[in-house]
């Protein structure tokens, strides 16, 4: 009996390094450009559409902070996520004020099928992220375009063009696996 709760501790112990090694672990950086990680055979049905999900996600999940201001989908270790880039407030001061810089930001990586938080990791924001675009994120997803059965979004990305903050929409054509970027 002594003998088996010895392994039992010992198991434990290793299971808990095991999981604190795998923490501290690199956070995969984006691919270069969208689409360029993806297997031969494109996206598979049960990825889950960001129409469907985007709304509900800020205040409903630990992946967020605040606004979103960026999402890509990705095929990181065999698996599809979505990159999630949003605002983080930090926390609020005695005086009710947040105490997180205008950079501040959150980017996690969320599995693409059932939405759970796979990773998450501090981040500075970019020019573009920090700027008021004057549209949500929610509303440029609507007006991404997206309708089943395609073509889907599997971008938006907050930037600049001709000194203009705005979001780049980028789908994927379920028929023929094209990418179609465009600003809104």
């Amino acid at each position: 009996m002594m003998r088996f709760g010895r392994y039992a501790m010992l198991a434990g112990l290793v299971s808990a390094a095991a999981i604190a090694l795998a923490g501290c672990a690199a956070f995969p950086p984006a691919p270069g450009a969208v689409g360029s990680d993806w297997p031969s055979t494109g996206v598979p049905s049960a990825v889950r559409w960001p129409s469907d999900w985007i709304d509900g996600l800020s205040g409903e999940s630990e992946a967020v902070g605040g606004p979103i201001v960026g999402l890509r989908l990705e095929y990181v270790a065999e698996h599809w996520v979505w990159r999630i880039r949003s605002t983080d407030p930090g926390r609020t001061d005695a005086l009710g004020e947040p105490d997180a810089e205008p950079s501040s930001g959150v980017e996690a990586l969320v599995d693409a099928t059932d939405l759970s938080l796979v990773r998450r990791h501090e981040v500075t924001l970019t020019e573009a992220e920090i700027a008021d675009v004057g549209i949500s994120y929610y509303d440029a997803v609507q007006a991404s375009g997206e309708e089943w059965p395609g073509p889907r979004l599997v971008e938006l990305e907050r930037v600049v063009d001709h000194r203009r903050p705005t979001w780049r929409v980028t789908t994927y054509d379920t028929e023929d696996g094209d990418l179609t970027p465009r600003t809104l």
